[in-house]
């Protein structure tokens, strides 16, 4: 799949560079979280609050709080990676568990703790 312009059926870099107003990604992207721009009409917000897909990574997450309870994110970033075996993006993971607080399915304990470079970050829990 390519991403075409619907109006001059050509790809971006290959002619239609001011993507005529009317171009449709054709590319369907699984697996993300719902989200609105600021600029976007309320009925964008409406739209991306109403969906509740979790992501794989998302219930890997979820799982985490509910297994080892309240976490930093430091320390649930070093959960999931001794969890899952892999290796763990710390800002990949910031963004679901943002998503997370978003959703209401994660909240602040408004307690804090320090991490391993002594600065004190939230902890995070499972709602």
């Amino acid at each position: 799949m390519s991403d075409l312009c619907q109006q001059c059926g050509q790809h971006p870099t290959e002619g239609c560079r001011n993507w005529c107003g009317n171009y449709h990604p054709t590319v369907i992207y699984h697996h993300t979280t719902p989200r609105a721009r600021n600029t976007d009409p309320a009925t964008s917000h409406q739209a991306a609050a109403t969906v509740t897909n979790v992501t794989d990574t998302q219930q890997l997450i979820l799982e985490a709080y509910r297994a080892h309870g309240p976490m930093t994110d430091e320390e649930l970033c070093q959960q999931l990676a001794v969890t899952t075996q892999k290796p763990v993006s710390v800002s990949g993971i910031r963004t679901r568990r943002s998503e997370l607080v978003e959703a209401g399915r994660v909240y602040n304990t408004t307690d804090t703790r320090l991490t391993t470079t002594g600065r004190a970050a939230i902890i995070w829990a499972a709602g």
